[in-house]
């Protein structure tokens, strides 16, 4: 990318017109020193935060993936200044009402023997009601903490929008994130730095995480944060100071959700792939440098699991809990089953909170013939530069994208490693639990975003690359004009 400006020499102010105050005139020239790329991303950001703040209001209270059980964590969290326990603490009366979007609540809100007490076991003598998101980390609901206080007084449903807003700021902060790391892995390439940030603000099922109460988001952006630092910092081979960032985004990543672990071996592997796997020695010092800033910073947590369940996750008293919660199936079994990936492909674009709002069949092969296409694009990429090198004749090779570097061709490896990791820990959590979701692969959303524009790019011949992108900037927005005025909005307000 080119610069935004000359450097500043001086004290000399630009000329500006006749009665025009100097900081106006300062704000233009900084506008017109900015590339096309730069000042499309002013605009992106401008939409993206616009159909955030209209996604916050659209979605009726708590009907977002587990709100409830999320907004009752951060309520003990500041009025007991506790974590809650699996097993021993229930969801608070008053949030009964909105019993319709939580797990195992026995759901009569109209009927006024619940009102004061809300049942507490089901009919087969199974606890109910009970809060289930206890084991998840805390960063996020501390975080949040000062927010809930302050708006203690204000009602509940002012209390949730006023915490789903804060959620938006998780979202901005991964689509920029999504166009510096394209910029560092292909520098100066207009049709990824436009397409790569455009399709993750625009991915239905990742901004409505980032407009509702819950962890999903920051821990999004929290990978997205370590991907860019692994781009940033590849072929300086991860000094020092790069290592202690990289486990501290770690560290902080685990707080948040326990599915940040799968970001893990995106990092061993590209600290293998800088250093190379001779150098025992300097991955050794990486991998301790990392791994301890990140055992720092999460062990109080993993103490606490220990100490509560016996165990590092929790997941045998979710499974307790919820009994009705079952495997799938064996890993190879749901692997290979067209239905569990069709049924992940559909929470990855429709359905909405606890799969309340399905996407027609056409609607969802409109969405995944392309990204098919896009994914052989890739395939296709892979093949066309297995055999090219940098230093190729240019007129032969004129495009720099088609002539990657050693440390592009492993970053991209890094990328699909993302990919298939975070896929695969979907497939996993299936083989104990039947709600394995979609959302658990979204903090990748940045890797598969790169993959799939970069097919797209290699499909699309070079003198069409400019229409091209803004065919993908006007189907992205036309697809979530069309999701949310013929289905989200006439489901929930008509």
């Amino acid at each position: 990318m080119t610069e935004i400006a000359e450097p500043f020499h001086g004290m000399a102010v630009p000329a500006t017109r006749s009665g025009e105050r100097p900081g106006r005139a300062g704000v233009r020239s900084r506008l017109a020193g900015l590339t096309s790329v730069q000042r499309f991303m002013l605009v992106l950001t401008a939409l993206y935060l616009v159909k955030q703040i209209l996604l916050v209001v659209i979605h009726p209270p708590f009907s977002g993936h587990d709100e409830v059980a999320h907004f009752a964590y951060l309520r003990t969290v500041v009025d007991e200044q506790r974590l809650p326990v699996l097993l021993e603490d229930r969801l608070p009366a008053d949030l009964y009402p909105y019993c319709r979007y939580v797990l195992q609540w026995w759901c009569e809100p109209w009927n006024p023997r619940w009102v004061s007490s809300p049942p507490v076991r089901l009919t087969n003598g199974q606890l109910e009601g009970m809060q289930y998101a206890a084991n998840h980390p805390p960063l996020y609901y501390v975080l949040m903490a000062p927010l809930a206080t302050i708006s203690a007084g204000w009602g509940i449903e002012a209390q949730q929008t006023l915490l789903r807003f804060a959620a938006i700021p998780f979202g901005l902060l991964l689509v920029l994130l999504a166009y510096r790391t394209v910029t560092a892995l292909f520098p100066g390439d207009r049709f990824l730095a436009i397409t790569v940030p455009t399709f993750v603000a625009f991915q239905p099922q990742v901004s409505y995480e980032a407009a509702m109460v819950n962890n999903d988001a920051m821990a999004i952006a929290l990978a997205g944060a370590i991907l860019y630092v692994l781009v940033r910092v590849f072929r300086d081979r991860y000094p020092r100071g790069a290592c202690l960032l990289l486990g501290f985004l770690f560290g902080l990543a685990l707080l948040t959700k326990g599915t940040s672990v799968t970001i893990a071996p995106s990092i061993g592997a590209a600290v293998v792939a800088a250093v190379g796997w001779r150098d025992i020695r300097g991955i050794a010092w990486r991998g301790a440098t990392i791994g301890g800033m990140t055992v720092l910073l999460a062990f109080p947590w993993y103490l606490f699991l220990w100490r509560t369940y016996g165990n590092f996750s929790a997941l045998p008293q979710v499974s307790e809990l919820q009994q009705w919660n079952r495997p799938l199936g064996g890993f190879v079994e749901l692997l290979t089953d067209r239905s569990f990936f069709a049924m992940r492909f559909h929470e990855s674009w429709g359905y909405f909170g606890w799969r309340m709002i399905p996407l027609p069949e056409w609607l969802l092969w409109t969405i995944g013939v392309p990204l098919l296409v896009a994914a052989g694009g890739f395939v296709q990429y892979t093949v066309l530069t297995a055999r090219t090198r940098p230093a190729d004749d240019l007129t032969t090779h004129a495009d720099p994208v088609m002539r990657p570097e050693a440390w592009q061709r492993w970053l991209l490896g890094v990328m699909v490693l993302t990919c298939l990791v975070g896929y695969l820990a979907v497939v996993q959590f299936g083989t104990q639990f039947e709600l394995t979701q979609a959302r658990y692969f979204f903090p990748a959303i940045n890797a598969i975003a790169i993959v799939l524009m970069l097919g797209l790019r290699t499909l699309i011949p070079v003198r069409w690359h400019t229409p091209g992108q803004a065919g993908v900037v006007l189907a992205m927005v036309g697809f979530n004009v069309l999701i949310y005025t013929q289905f989200v909005i006439p489901f929930w307000h008509l």
